[in-house]
Order: structure tokens, then sequence, then C-alpha cells
């Protein structure tokens, strides 16, 4: 096999060490941070209520994110700010992910002794990598000395403060309650557009700076996040998406529960997340994980940008494109993944792997496999990188063990991403970029065993289900494009210009893809990117299969799609080789015209299932004093997914309510009948559901609600909770449930 080494002992090397922070100064903060989680126990278990439960919360939360991930990332000496941040997030929530799933399995469910236990480990680790860091040290500049504080700094900073203004005026004037079939972006007003102008000015004068600032680039995509993330949930206080106050239920089920409940969700089979944050809310103190939710998308994308910066510099080899990889990633990032959900942390995860082995690849010495044909073949099935300079023996196969840790994580946390990350190592291994060749054959194992061990909730009954999705690559297609162009006509013709900037997106990043075959990521970079869509081959997920699989891809996409921009823009100054003042302007304009219609696009396809999607506190309050209060073996229809009653009493009790659906399209035509056919003791019905029914279906919500209307004059059913979100019916006679 041939392999590419250095001379010399690595590991005695006595040279300056590179780290991607100040590695005194990280491994402070981690000490820090353990000592007060273990105060914080001690004074719980001792009875004393201190501190507050906000604080608790973000303590538990920040040792979640940074711990046991500081001193193992420390010690393993990685360089790069980028990439040793996303790898300290990856690693400490998959360590979290890995020990709360195994107390919940052995019964051994103790969250304030596990925080301690995984608290006292990072201490001793951070106390052991003070010892690592050798006495000459190197890493980034931070940039916040005086002389960078200059004039450009201040008012990039102040647009983006102003910019943040107008997004949190836009959304106090928002109502969610009036969006309809355009989606959110046609009941915007000035105020955010006037934002997203300064925001794209801000961008646009920061990227084309002859030299890059990171602090205000940073600021500049942390703003990005927010308006991408954020906007219906500043405006409503809750998050975006339903299906996180699923996941909020099942995470009350097990912080309840203690236990893994069977035969009720095949979701359970992959509960690394749930127990995750079952852990939190139960060490923080809190009765709920409601107010996590509404943040947790921009949490994931600011800790997910470190990893995209990371695989965009690897890619591109330039910041400037890595920076603008990064944007354009959020740019086109309508697929609402990042919400409070297990594909968060798992993209998070996925990203680290992907950024550790492409650095690696930039680092290490790589043998030339050959000429071209066969040979050349054999000799990339056959090549291997070299060891990272000032990587030995011993820290080379740590980072291995570390990125089976991860991958570990995510076998237990996601049922997908585990398979894309095997394809992504074979990708590695037959092209011979990485010295992990066998990583992938460890991973396929680690999933098989949990597959046939710890999924049988998923498989149990259904392999044949299971067998016959796999090579219906038409039906994935079919039921993840097709099938949703259906319902509301202006809906329908609205989702198009989401499949035109997903497939547009891809079109410029094959482009940027063909024009970097000089590069040695050119091969593996190009498995990586295609490497989500074979996974339509496998499954359809639900009909969510090709929106994943763009999810997916895109890490890989943006950094191609920022150097297909970049040759555009080579070949506009090779036309241009010396342009005036007034040509220069003009092209900065155009660049922010570019970049404002963008927002516009990506807003619009963001938010085009608002009318459906959000969420009102009156809905998640009302629903849960709906469930705790009902009667036992309570007969309810809900209109609509009712994703704000999940509940333990609902999950867990045997005497909790059953709720049935609209099943048919006649039942969902004549709403007043089916409801009076199945004679049930409650009706449920909220803005979601019949905004679903009207964008998604088709149905006509002013004939359902006067059918509604008519349920109650006819006597048979009375009103007992009416908001201008969500009405609940009682069937007459019944004892009260409870009265708004």
């Amino acid at each position: 096999m041939e392999t590419a080494e250095r001379p010399g002992s690595p590991e005695a090397d006595t040279r300056v060490v590179a780290y991607g922070w100040n590695p005194r100064t990280t491994l402070w903060i981690g000490a820090v941070l353990a000592a007060l989680l273990v105060v914080v126990d001690i004074l719980v278990a001792a009875g004393v209520d201190a501190p507050p439960a906000w604080a608790r919360t973000l303590m538990a939360c920040a040792g979640v994110l940074l711990l046991p991930g500081i001193p193992i990332v420390v010690a393993l000496r990685v360089p790069g700010r980028a990439l040793s941040t996303v790898l300290i997030v990856a690693v400490s929530t998959s360590t979290q992910i890995l020990v709360t799933q195994g107390t919940i399995i052995q019964e051994l469910w103790n969250p304030l002794v596990t925080q301690a236990v995984i608290a006292v480990a990072s201490l001793l680790g951070c106390l052991w990598a003070f010892r690592s860091v050798p006495g000459t040290t190197r890493s980034p500049s931070s940039r916040l000395g005086r002389a960078d504080w200059a004039l450009r700094r201040w008012l990039s900073l102040a647009g983006l403060a102003a910019s943040l203004v107008c997004f949190i005026v836009a959304t106090d004037l928002l109502d969610i309650l009036t969006v309809g079939h355009f989606g959110v972006i046609a009941h915007l007003t000035i105020w955010y557009f006037v934002g997203l102008g300064l925001l794209a000015a801000v961008i646009v004068v920061g990227v084309t700076a002859r030299r890059l600032d990171p602090i205000v680039l940073s600021a500049s995509v942390a703003m990005a996040v927010v308006y991408n993330t954020m906007l219906v949930g500043a405006a409503t206080g809750e998050t975006s998406i339903p299906t996180s106050f699923v996941h909020r239920g099942f995470i009350n089920v097990l912080a309840e529960g203690h236990r893994l409940p069977d035969h009720i969700d095949a979701r359970f089979s992959w509960a690394g997340f749930f127990s995750l944050f079952a852990h939190v809310q139960t060490a923080a103190g809190l009765d709920d994980t409601v107010d996590l939710l509404v943040w947790a998308p921009l949490v994931a994308g600011v800790a997910l940008s470190f990893g995209l910066y990371a695989i965009a510099v690897a890619i591109t080899g330039r910041a400037r494109l890595a920076w603008v990889a990064v944007l354009l990633y959020h740019g086109f990032n309508w697929y609402q993944q990042d919400y409070f959900a297990p594909q968060a942390l798992a993209t998070i995860g996925y990203v680290a792997i992907i950024g550790v082995l492409l650095w690696q690849l930039r680092a290490a010495p790589l043998p030339d496999p050959g000429t071209r044909g066969v040979r050349r073949i054999v000799g990339l099935l056959r090549r291997t990188p070299g060891r990272v300079p000032g990587y030995g023996p011993g820290r080379t196969l740590a980072m291995e063990i570390v990125l089976l840790l991860i991958v570990t994580a995510l076998v237990v946390a996601h049922q997908m991403t585990p398979i894309l990350t095997v394809m992504a190592l074979v990708a590695f291994a037959v092209t011979g970029t990485t010295r992990y060749r066998t990583l992938w054959i460890a991973a396929g194992l680690i999933f098989a065993a949990w597959f046939s061990y710890g999924a049988t909730d998923f498989w149990f009954g259904h392999m044949q289900s299971i067998v016959d999705d796999i090579g219906q690559v038409g039906q994935s297609v079919g039921s993840g494009v097709s099938d949703r162009l259906n319902g509301d006509p202006t809906y329908t013709r609205m989702q198009y210009l989401r499949m035109l900037a997903s497939g547009g997106f891809a079109a410029v990043a094959f482009v940027g893809w063909c024009l970097n075959r000089s590069s040695r990521a050119w091969l593996v970079g190009g498995l990586l990117s295609a490497a989500p869509f074979l996974l339509m081959v496998l499954q359809s997920y639900g009909g969510e299969m090709v929106i994943r699989s763009f999810l997916l891809a895109s890490p890989m996409l943006a950094p191609y799609a920022a150097l297909a921009l970049a040759s555009v823009g080579a070949m506009v100054r090779r036309a241009i080789p010396h342009p005036a003042r007034w040509s220069r302007i003009a092209g900065l304009v155009l660049i922010w015209l570019g970049v404002v219609a963008l927002g516009c696009l990506e807003t619009t396809n963001r938010g085009l299932n608002t009318a459906f999607e959000a969420s009102t506190r009156d809905e998640v309050v009302l629903s849960m004093d709906f469930i705790q209060s009902v009667e036992p073996e309570t007969r309810v229809m809900s209109i609509g997914h009712a994703p704000h009653t999940i509940a333990p009493r609902r999950v867990l009790d045997p005497t909790g309510p059953r709720f049935s659906y609209i099943d048919s399209n006649e039942c969902l035509e004549n709403l007043g009948e089916c409801v009076a056919e199945r004679s049930p003791d409650y009706v449920y019905i909220t803005n979601q559901g019949m905004k679903m029914s009207a964008l998604q279906y088709g149905a006509d919500t002013d004939r359902a609600q006067a059918q509604i209307d008519g349920l109650v004059a006819s006597g048979a059913y009375e009103v007992i909770t009416r908001t201008d979100s969500i009405e609940i019916l009682r069937a007459t006679g019944r004892e009260e449930a409870g009265t708004r």
C-alpha cells in the first residue's frame, strides 16, 4: 500500500504548536463551567433553591455544547477556530447523548448525578490537558486590539445593530394568523426589507474588503441566521415548526417515565436526542423544554456555521470564499430542518466529521495515484495519505476514536444521517484520501448492531415495507415532489420557487466543482456532494427524502457554488482590468441587489408554510391544559395533526385521550357529517389544522367553519374553548374539561 510519510518524530516536535483558540483560555472556560455545574448539582442535591432556573438552564445547555469537548479537542491540538469549535460541540453532544441514552437504557436515570459525573470528568480532563499544552503555542489573532477597531468596523457593527432593530420591529408588527397561500413574505412591513437591505450592505462590504474582518463577518453570519430562522419565532414567541412540540412531548415522556416506551413511536428507536434533552430538562429543574424550542434554530445555525466554514476553507483554500460559502448555505437553507430535532444535531456531527477529514486531506502529504486508466484507479484504492504534520501515531489514532464516538452518537440519535456518514467514509476510503480506511467498516457495524437490537420498534412487523422501499427512486421523488403539488393553486405554484432555488443552487455548485478539478479534494468532494441523493434509493422517509438529500448535500454544494461565483468575478475582472471608480461602485450595487434578492427568495421559501406551521401561545397553552384535564378514555377528533397535544398522559396513560383525524377526502369535504358519524366526545380545531386543510388539500375553510358552527347550532356540541387560533367543542351532556 502506497503511503506518504514525513521524516522525524511529530510527537517529539518542539516547534510552535497551532491551536484554533488560545488553549489555556479555552481550558479555563471549560474548567470554570465544569466547576460551576458541580457546585450547582451539590446545591440542588442539598435542597438549596439556587441559582435561578434560567441560570441553571443556561449552564446545563452550555455543558451539553462544551463538555467534555473542550479538553478533548485541546488535547488533540486541532488548528483552526472553525474546525475546533464545531468539533468541540460535536464531541460534547455526542458524549452526552451516549451517556444519557445509556443511563435510560440501563435504568440508571439520575440526571443530577450524570451531569456531575460528566462535569467532574471534564474538570479532570481540563487539568490533564493543561499539562499537554506546550510552552510555545500559536492561535489566530482575536482582532480585538484597539488598532483593529477602525471606522469601517464600527460602521458595519452599527449597520448590523440597526438591522436587528428593524427585524424586531418587523416581527412585532407581523400577525401570523393573517398569513395565507403566499406565505409570510406578503405580510412583512417595510421594516423587514430595510433591515434586510442593511444586512446585505454589511455583508457585501465585508466580503469584498481588501482585509477580511472576522468580527464583522461572524456577526453578519449570526444576523443572517437570525433573519432566516427567527422570523416567525420572534413574532409569536413559539417555534415555527410544529414537530418541535412532538419532540417536546417525547422528552416529557422520558423525563417522567425514566425509560424508553415500547411500541409507541418508531422514533424512540433513535432516542438519543430525546434522552439528552430529558436529561437537560431534569438537571436544569425545568417542567418542560418548551422555552428552548424557539431558540434551537438559532443555536443550531450558528454552531453549524463553524463546520460549514471548516469544510469550505478546505475545499476552496480561501477564507473569503469560505465566508461566501457559509452565507450561501444559509441563503438557500429553506428546508427548516434546524429546529429542535435530532436532524439538527446529527447534521452538526456529520459536518464535523467531514470537516476533520477534509482538513487532514488538505494538510497531510498525499501520494500521486499514478497515470490515467486502470493503474490510476488501483493507485487510488491503494493510496494512503501521510499523517498531518505535528500528528504522530497516538494523536492520529485518538482522532479516529473521536470520529467513531461521533458516529456512534449519530447511530443512536438519527435514522438516516448514519447511513450517509458510512457512505461518506466509503468515499474517502475508495479515493485514498484518508488514513482511516477501515473507519467505514466500524461505522457500518455499529449501525447494523443498533438497527438489529436497538431499533426493533422500527422494523419489527414492518420489514416488508422497509424492503419494498429500497430501489423505489420514483416513489421517493414522487412522494417528495409531485405529491406535494396539490391543494391551493397559488400555494402550489409558490412551491416551484423552492424547486428553482434548490435546483439552481445545485447547478451552480456543479459548475464550480467542474472548474475545481486541480484540487486534491475534487473527486471525493464530488462523491460527498452526490452521496445524499443516493439515500433516495433506500427509503422515501415519509416523503421527505428529497428535501433531506438537498439539505445534507448543501454543506458540500455551498463551497463549490462559491467557487463558481468566484470564477464569474475573475472573468469580469479580466474583461475590465482597470475599472473606473463609478463602475466599481456599480458592481457593488449589483452585488448588493443580488444579496437582497436572495434574502427575499429565502424568506419566501422558508416562510411559505407559515400559515399552517406557526404556533400561537394559545395553541400551546390551551392544548396542554385540555390534555391534562380531559376525562379518561375520551375520544377526540382533531382537525389537523395536533402536535401540541403530545404529552405523557396521551402517550403513556392507557386511559388517556384517543385521537382520530381526517383520513379521507370525503371527510374533509363534509366535515360536519364526518364529525356526526364518528360522534367524538371532543372536536379539537386549530388555525394550523384549518390552514393546512386549505393549502395542502384544497379544502374550503369557510364551508368547513360553517359546518363546525352548524354542529354547535344543532345543540350536539358546545364551545368550551375559543380564541383566534384554537377552538374546542364538547359533546353536550359531558362533564366539563375546562373552558376558556
